[in-house]
């Protein structure tokens, strides 16, 4: 079919009309982009990632850290108290003393100032409870060296001390010592000597003195009627 060129140049102008018309509508879109571009605050979002990647930092040198040594403990835990026993745990708080001073405390450590009578002073009795407690503590397997250290530098001279001024009045009657507050037996069945572990009135004195203490039952019974 022949053209006219006067419809060519219409066909040609609205094809001009229709082109001018899409691109200045995307120069539009673009422009409205950029825009919004130029306009954005990327502060916050810049942030977030610096933290982010901090974290990551910090986490990936934790895992590659070596373990950190576990901290020592400040103390022995509680020191086993005379004046809250029940007849139980008393007996076994003696046992527990006893069996220490007997196999530890007097042949290495006290037989220069040991006493057979050291049970029957009973402040004497208390530091040697918790000196006992002290090195439980510093012999465990785990303890560091320092504990032990300590309880022979300061503990144990401490207690050491006390003893010697508890028991100073106490052992063989003679003329420096007439009135022995607690007299050693030097003849007879009964004697003993200064290395002796304690006198034969021990094992009555620790029956005494669990006799006197409140029955476990009885205990209980009384916390729980709140008297």
């Amino acid at each position: 079919m022949k053209l006219e060129p006067g419809d060519m140049l219409l066909a040609l102008a609205r094809d001009l009309s229709e082109a001018r018309t899409t691109l200045s509508s995307g120069l539009a879109d673009l422009t409205g982009r950029l825009e919004a571009v130029e306009g954005a605050d990327f502060g916050d979002a810049i942030a977030g990632l610096r933290k982010v990647l901090g974290d990551l930092a910090t986490a990936v040198q934790e895992l590659q850290a070596e373990p950190k040594e576990e901290e020592e403990p400040e103390g022995p835990g509680t020191a086993p108290n005379w004046t809250e026993l029940d007849k139980e745990q008393c007996q076994e708080l003696w046992d527990w003393l006893l069996t220490w001073c007997g196999k530890v405390l007097l042949p290495v450590y006290a037989a220069d100032v040991w006493r057979p009578c050291w049970f029957r002073h009973t402040q004497l009795k208390i530091q040697l409870t918790w000196l006992c407690a002290h090195w439980h503590w510093s012999y465990e397997k785990t303890a560091p060296p320092t504990r032990a250290a300590e309880w022979h530098t300061r503990w144990w001279p401490a207690v050491m001390k006390v003893m010697k001024d508890e028991l100073k009045d106490c052992g063989y009657a003679s003329d420096s010592l007439r009135n022995p507050l607690h007299e050693i037996p030097q003849d007879g069945d009964d004697a003993l000597g200064y290395d002796d572990f304690a006198d034969h009135g021990l094992l009555a004195y620790v029956a005494a003195d669990v006799a006197r203490r409140t029955d476990p039952e009885k205990k209980d019974n009384k916390k729980d009627t709140g008297d």
